[in-house]
């Protein structure tokens, strides 16, 4: 069965709200990645860069704010800040640079700033780790530092940090997820560290005071960040997944687990799951072998299970994109699926070719102006046409490998490469 693609059906997030130019945390609007625009090209070329400048080593994803797009960036062996940029000629507005001690990382996927931040109308958050600790801190909008938590919670390193800040009624949610051994190795580097705990903390967003803290068990390190779900009555639960306790509802306010589904996954929750119509789906994967997933139907309030057909070469790292009926689902190795949201029957697979062939994606797909947008490994941007059919829009080359997720604004995408920063859209139309 075709569905007829309707730029309204964005729009199906629950029951949340936005606005056109919402991208305030990692992947915009609830981590959906869709955002309500016009206006944005399908190729990259001098006519529709409308800047491109230096953003520093690092894998976070750009956010905005009205004039601003933010990020963070090592600047240095054992320095990194955060950056704002105008988005209306790329020129930086400020920085605010802090010293940070180093740890355990994969060197070629992740970086000392791979977490976004997220922004709101009073403050910059941002989580980010340190030596054996997580730590948070807020900015006001001219970079000036609000608070500072040093020691949210400690964390054992295999590969570094990823989980993106995320704030919610009042209350910044910071994960703390992690294993102390793996294949018989040991990773922890103190003695006191065996008796760690992996938790979810909560922080009072005018103080970065702890408000709860919820212990669980250890788990495979994860990196995926949590989306919003709104209950009956208005109350609000944050959803979560690792391997050890499988999908959980958390109430925001107390901490408390609402719901668990299957604890006990074997695999690593890397990709962030997507939250549409009271139904969520979220994968897990390890080095790019996807076995596992959650499809579940939230609109009792608890979770019940979808029956749900899987196809091959799920994503491990690149989040699901969901548009109305349809659900895009990008593989690492490049191969688009787009399948029936809430089914999971495939309506097409093709593979994702940048502009010297084959690709590989790290990066998520995110959508606006009819259009899906996928950076590679490769340095890539290409464009698919949002729809039942496959229809590849346009690819382009950029200056290097894309890992980080683009942020897109009113008119304007905004893509972050190993390199730069690029503000994309078409040249004339008014800066918002």
């Amino acid at each position: 069965m075709k569905f007829p693609f309707s730029f309204f059906a964005f729009l199906a997030l629950g029951s949340s709200v936005f606005s056109a130019t919402d991208w305030s945390r990692f992947r915009g609007p609830n981590g959906s990645g869709i955002a309500e625009t016009t206006g944005l090209p399908s190729i990259v070329d001098d006519s529709t860069t409308l800047w491109k400048v230096p953003a520093g080593r690092g894998w976070s994803s750009p956010i905005l704010w009205q004039d601003m797009v933010v990020v963070t960036a090592e600047t240095a062996a054992t320095k990194r800040a955060v950056i704002a940029f105008s988005i209306k000629d790329g020129s930086e507005l400020w920085r605010h640079e802090e010293e940070f001690v180093p740890h355990n990382l994969h060197k070629t996927y992740n970086t000392f700033a791979s977490s976004s931040p997220f922004i709101d109308a009073e403050r910059i958050y941002i989580n980010w780790s340190s030596g054996p600790d997580i730590q948070a801190l807020a900015l006001d909008h001219k970079g000036k530092p609000l608070w500072r938590n040093a020691k949210v919670a400690g964390y054992i390193h295999e590969h570094g940090t990823g989980v993106s800040a995320l704030v919610v009624d009042g209350l910044m949610i910071i994960r703390s997820e992690f294993e102390t051994e793996k294949n018989g190795k040991d990773l922890t580097t103190s003695p006191e560290q065996q008796d760690w705990k992996s938790c979810i903390v909560a922080l009072d967003a005018k103080t970065g005071r702890q408000v709860w803290k919820h212990d669980m068990p250890n788990s495979l390190n994860t990196f995926s960040t949590p989306v919003v779900h709104e209950l009956k009555g208005g109350k609000k639960e944050i959803i979560c997944a690792n391997t050890t306790s499988g999908v959980m509802g958390i109430d925001i306010q107390s901490g408390k687990v609402n719901w668990q589904h299957n604890p006990g996954y074997s695999q690593r929750s890397l990709g962030s799951g997507v939250l549409s119509d009271d139904f969520y789906f979220c994968t897990f994967g390890t080095g790019g072998g996807v076995k596992e997933i959650a499809a579940l139907d939230l609109k009792s309030g608890k979770p019940q299970p979808v029956e749900f057909e899987i196809p091959k070469g799920l994503p491990y790292v690149p989040s699901p994109l969901v548009i109305g009926q349809h659900m895009y689902l990008l593989g690492d190795g490049g191969i688009l699926r787009c399948v029936e949201f809430k089914t999971g029957k495939v309506i097409y697979e093709e593979r994702v070719e940048g502009v010297k062939g084959s690709a590989k994606f790290f990066s998520s797909p995110v959508a606006g102006d009819g259009k899906i947008f996928c950076t590679s490994q490769q340095g890539d941007l290409i464009v698919i046409k949002a729809g039942p059919k496959f229809e590849r829009l346009g690819a382009s080359s950029l200056d290097g490998p894309v890992n980080s997720v683009p942020a897109i604004g009113d008119k304007r995408l905004f893509v972050r490469t190993a390199n730069s920063l690029y503000c994309i859209g078409a040249k004339g139309q008014p800066v918002p």
